[in-house]
Parts: structure tokens; sequence; C-alpha cells
């Protein structure tokens, strides 16, 4: 019997209290057979979810993970398993296109019910496959339950010119009892990346994504029983050989500090950022009790604040500690990502492509032009700072910083539970 099946009989049976259960699994993780043989029992044997199992699904390569897929659909179909149901989201999240020959099945059995992540499994699905659910959600026969579930499916396909033509037809209809259908197609939309402005709907972010690799232990805290926070493949990229400064102050204030997020010198390719270079500078105080902060660059990048300084009445944050980074292009697999499915073991400091939305949607508009920003890069919670204790947006979410590139403003905003 292999290490990675035993490891999943020994689970079963005695859970959590298997003997060092993550070094064991960590054992595994570079052995692809291993690392399918554990998953695959786990699948197949355990009736109760694990987020080890989760863990572990990261380390599938392509091909096992369509395996996996396969399986689920085929228990899915005979029983509910909310380890099955885990095989899908996790799927829909990496590589949604090994869940588009199944499509009919997903939606038939619904995995997921109505959780944030159940229509993940449309994302990038070819246009090809897109046309059918378009003319059924089109069509006058169609009931309202079975045109929304359609409505919420072909948006997260991101395809821009099957959106616009659905629009006009989802603006007739009750999309929801809580809002207006405009608001709930914009909502919908600011959630896959996308946006309406002037009649039409667009992109607010770079295709090209980025992770920020930190200096080796400047995240990780001790821990005995947990993988470690830079086990997974997110943190490990190839980085480029530019390295970027970030932390420290920009202007020192007892009540209301001016923090240095990071300079980005030269702007990393594919920004939509026509400066040379933009040095990132926030409130931090401010922002965790007002929600929203913008600031004006000049000609050189450097940020200087929109509106009157705030006095800070609650929040105590200090800044991060100094260091530099490098930053690599993001492998394809982890191009999108969820926070909450991340679960505290993925890299979510991130240049670039799509947020990874702790709440709904929430694209900034800039305060000057009146338009819709450009989402440039989000920064995760519990990095060190400057007092030995950590940076929180929030109660520990992320924080966002958005782009006018046409008046030189950035923008932040944060999201958390």
């Amino acid at each position: 019997m292999s290490k990675g099946q035993q490891l999943a009989i020994d689970f079963k049976l005695t859970e959590w209290k298997t003997p060092d259960v993550y070094n064991q699994l960590r054992g595994l993780m570079k052995d692809e057979a291993e690392i399918y043989a554990f998953c695959l029992e786990f699948l197949t044997n355990n009736e109760k979810d694990s987020t080890l199992f989760h863990s572990a699904l990261s380390y599938v390569n392509e091909e096992d993970f369509g395996q996996l897929v396969k399986i689920a659909i085929d228990i899915l179909k005979e029983k509910e398993s909310a380890v099955a149901e885990s095989v899908v989201e996790y799927a829909s999240i990496q590589l949604p296109h090994i869940l588009h020959s199944h499509i009919d099945d997903l939606i038939l059995l619904n995995p997921n019910g109505d959780s944030y992540y159940a229509d993940y499994y449309w994302r990038n699905l070819p246009g090809e496959l897109i046309a059918p659910y378009l003319e059924r959600f089109l069509s006058a026969n169609t009931d309202l339950e079975t045109k929304i579930h359609l409505f919420n499916g072909l948006v997260e396909t991101r395809d821009i010119a099957t959106i616009e033509s659905l629009i006009p037809h989802a603006l007739e209809l009750e999309l929801s009892t809580y809002v207006s259908s405009s608001d709930y197609i914009d909502g919908y939309l600011e959630g896959v990346g996308l946006c309406r402005e002037h009649g039409k709907v667009k992109r607010y972010c770079s295709d090209q994504t980025y992770h920020i690799l930190f200096e080796p232990k400047y995240l990780n805290k001790p821990s005995a029983v947990h993988l470690k926070r830079t086990d997974h493949p997110t943190w490990n990229g190839t980085p480029l050989s530019t390295t970027y400064k970030m932390g420290g102050y920009l202007t020192e204030d007892d009540n209301n500090p001016f923090m240095h997020m990071i300079t980005l010198n030269p702007i990393p390719v594919g920004l939509p950022i026509s400066l040379p270079q933009l040095v990132l500078g926030c409130h931090l105080r401010e922002l965790n009790e007002n929600g929203v902060v913008f600031y004006q660059h000049d000609e050189q990048g450097i940020p200087h604040k929109i509106g009157d300084l705030m006095k800070i009445e609650w929040v105590e944050e200090k800044a991060m500690v100094p260091t530099e980074v490098q930053i690599a292009p993001t492998d394809a697999r982890w191009v999108f990502q969820s926070w909450a499915s991340a679960n505290s073991r993925e890299n979510l400091f991130r240049i670039g492509g799509e947020p990874s939305w702790v709440q709904s949607g929430e694209v900034l508009t800039c305060p000057i032009s009146g338009e819709k920003m450009n989402f440039i890069m989000q920064l995760d919670s519990e990095i060190p700072d400057v007092e030995g204790g950590e940076v929180y947006y929030g109660s520990g979410g992320l924080c966002y910083i958005f782009w006018c590139d046409k008046t030189r403003v950035s923008g932040y905003t944060i999201q958390h539970t």
C-alpha cells in the first residue's frame, strides 16, 4: 500500500489525532503518484470532508485532477458527498477547463448548491460551448429560475460579447427581490473582473498577474500542526530579477501616519500605469476606520492625499517591516484565487489580474474623473509590522488598490469578514 493511500486511511480512522499529519502530507507533495493516491483514497472512501484534503488538491497534476473530477461526478450522481463537491470546487478555481466537458452534468447536479463558488466551473467556457446556453437564456420558454442560474453562469464565462448580448434581456427580468436588476448585474460583473461604463462592458483588471515573493522567514510564523504558509505553489514561483521596496513610513505621525506600501520602479509589464515609477502609500489607520482613501500622484509618482487628514479614533496599525520583494509571473493555474477557499494557504499578495474579493465586487470610482478605476494589486493581512505585531486590514482581510491613469489617482479599499 502506498504512503498516500495509508495516510488517507489513517486520517479516516483518527482524523487530527493522526501522528504528525501535516508533515506526512508535506512528504507527499512532490511525489505526484503519492499525492494522487492520497486524494483518490480520500475521495472514494472518506465521507467527511477536511482541509487536509483541500490542501492536498493543490499538488495534484492536471491529468490526475481530471480523473478525480470524473470520479467525483460519478459519486454525486449516486449520493451527496461533501468530499466530491470539494473536488469540483477546487477544480473550478484552479483548472476550470477540465470541468467544461462535464457542464451538462454539473448544471443538473448543482454541486455546492448556493455557495459563492457554485458557478465557478463556467469560467473561461469556450464560445462554441456557450452558444446553446445563451440561446436557452434568451428563449421565452425558459422559466425565471433557470434564467437566473444561466445568467450567473454566463457572466462567469467572462466572455464580453456574450454578456453584452444577454444584458438587455436580463434588465427586463426580476433577477433579485433585494436589489434592482441593474444593480444585480453590476454587482455580478464586478465580482468577475468586469464592469459597465458608458453602456459597454469592460475589464477593470489586467490579464498579466504576478505574485509578490518575500524573503525567506519574513512571513512564516512557527506552527507545530499546520502546513507552513510558504509551502503552497503560489509562494514559490520563478521571480523576475527586479526587486521592489516595500513597507516602512512615508510620513510618521502619532495619530495618522502615512505608510509606504510598495514602490513600483519599474512598473511591472501589463499594468495600465504610464508613469515611470509609482510610489504607493496609504494612511492605513484612516482606511481601516473609513473604508476608502484616495491619493493623487505627481509626475514622479509621489502620492498626495485627496481630502483632509482624518483624526483617528480607535485603530492603531503600524507600518509593515521594511523589506525588498520580488515578483513572479503567475502560473496559469493560479491566475484566479478565491479568498475563502485559499484558507490562509495561498499567496494572496498579488499584482494585476482579478481581485480575490472577500465580499462582493467593489470597483472604486475615481473622485476626479468620475470613471471606474483599474485594479492594480492586493495585499493580504498578517504581514509583520515594525513593533513586532502584524498588519491587519479590518479583522484580517485584504487591501485592494486601484488606479486611474487619466488623473494619476490611486484608491484603496478593504474587505474582511
